[in-house]
């Protein structure tokens, strides 16, 4: 072993990726379906996550339903959950440089896995299709797979995830937000 292999194997697992930081797959999946009480951020906006999306699900197959929750109103909540993951990982989750980058933020995998449930759920519970439900949960299988892949990759320092941007619906609302702001104080400026 060179000195520089010992020095490696000496330093301690990065406390940004230490196992309380990142769930496992098994956790993730247990903490969206509500399975899993643990004060950890990460955990409560797993959840929170998984009711969004269900609540999505729901809001789309019954749009004359009367609801507090339009699928704009849902999709402005799951966009601020994932803003705070991403800013969550900005911190705990390890960043190498080198290694490759991912398309996705932590954030919107997290999203990804917890509307994959919800549909896979829904599918199960009210598909009377068999080959249906089964391909639902095949599919919740692939993706627990691929999030079990970026936890390994990540913990090994070979792949990098992006810091996040909330997209052109977030931009077009601060736009709309800056020109109400900006009517207002043109309309105050003669008073």
């Amino acid at each position: 072993m060179s000195v520089m292999d010992a020095e490696v194997a000496a330093t301690p697992e990065d406390p940004a990726t230490d196992a309380g930081s990142l769930l496992s797959p098994d956790q993730l999946l247990a903490a969206i379906g509500g399975r899993l009480a643990d004060p950890l951020p990460l955990i409560s906006w797993a959840r929170e996550l998984g009711d969004l999306h269900a609540a999505l699900i729901s809001t789309a197959l019954n749009p004359r339903r009367p609801s507090d929750l339009t699928e704009a109103a849902l999709h402005a909540e799951i966009a601020k959950v994932v803003d705070k993951i991403n800013s969550w990982a900005a911190f705990y989750v390890r960043h190498s440089r080198c290694a490759r980058r991912h398309t996705h933020t932590f954030g919107e995998v997290i999203s990804h896995v917890a509307k994959s449930y919800a549909e896979a759920w829904w599918t199960v519970l009210h598909a009377d299709c068999a080959e249906l439900r089964h391909s639902a949960w095949v599919h919740l299988g692939e993706v627990r797979d691929g999030y079990a892949q970026l936890i390994t990759d990540i913990r090994a320092g070979r792949v990098q995830l992006p810091l996040g941007w909330r997209g052109i619906r977030h931009t077009r609302q601060n736009d709309a937000a800056l020109e109400n702001d900006g009517a207002l104080a043109e309309g105050t400026e003669g008073d």
